[in-house]
C-alpha cells in the first residue's frame, strides 16, 4: 500500500493550471497538469530558451487541427525519457566497474546486500600482501568485507548534498584472517540500488 504522506506529497503533480504563454508575437492559453509544466520548464532551462520557445517549436510541428496541450504532454514525456536514457548510459554496473578499474589504488564497490560487485587488481594485491596462506590466484568470492557503520546510515549520509566522501573503518576477512583499515566512501553511480565505492587509504 502506498504511503499516505507520499500520496499527499505527489498530489501537486495532478493539479491542472492554466497559463498564458508568449509564443513568438502572440500568446497562447494552455491548461496542463503541474507535472508537465515542471517538465517543460526543465526542457527550456536545458536548451537555454523560454517555455514559450518550447511551446512555439512544438506548435510548429503540430498537424493542422492538432491538440497543442496533448502535443506538449508528449513533448514533456519524450524529454523525460531521453533524460532517463542518458542517465542510464552514465550509470549501471558497467559504469561502476569502469570507475573502480580506473583507480590506481585499492578500490572496490559494495552493494546494499554486502556483496562485492566490483574490485580492481590492486585491491586483490592489497589483500594478498596482508594475509598469510592466501593463494596468489584467489578471487574476491572468498573475501568478506564489513564496515564499522551501518550501510544504510552511510548511504543516507552520502546522499546529503555537498556531504563529500565519508571516511569509515573496514574489516576484510578471508577464512580466519582479517585486515583492518580505513577507506573513503562515495555513492556508486547506480539507479536501481544503493552501493558505495570504497577507496582504501594507505596505512
Amino acid at each position: 500500500m502506498m504511503d499516505k504522506d507520499a500520496v499527499l506529497h505527489d498530489r501537486w503533480a495532478f493539479a491542472p493550471r492554466f497559463r498564458v504563454v508568449r509564443v513568438g508575437e502572440g500568446r497562447r492559453g494552455i491548461r496542463l497538469e503541474e507535472i508537465y509544466w515542471a517538465a517543460l520548464k526543465d526542457m527550456s532551462s536545458a536548451r537555454g530558451v523560454s517555455v514559450g520557445a518550447v511551446v512555439e517549436e512544438c506548435e510548429r510541428r503540430l498537424d493542422t487541427g492538432g491538440n497543442l496541450s496533448s502535443a506538449l504532454r508528449v513533448e514533456a514525456m519524450m524529454h523525460l525519457r531521453h533524460e532517463r536514457e542518458a542517465a542510464r548510459a552514465r550509470t549501471g554496473l558497467k559504469a561502476v566497474q569502469n570507475q573502480v578499474q580506473a583507480c590506481p589504488s585499492p578500490c572496490f564497490a559494495l552493494s546494499d546486500d554486502k556483496r562485492l560487485i566490483a574490485h580492481n587488481l590492486t585491491f586483490m594485491s592489497f589483500v594478498q600482501s596482508r594475509l598469510l596462506r592466501l593463494p596468489l590466484r584467489s578471487t574476491a568470492q572468498g573475501v568478506r568485507l564489513s564496515l564499522d557503520v551501518q550501510f544504510a546510515e552511510l548511504v543516507d549520509k552520502l546522499k546529503i548534498e555537498g556531504s563529500g566522501p565519508a571516511t569509515v573503518g573496514f574489516v576484510i576477512g578471508v577464512d580466519e584472517q582479517v585486515i583492518r583499515g580505513r577507506l573513503n566512501a562515495v555513492l556508486a553511480p547506480l539507479l536501481d540500488r544503493d552501493a558505495i565505492v570504497g577507496f582504501i587509504l594507505p596505512g
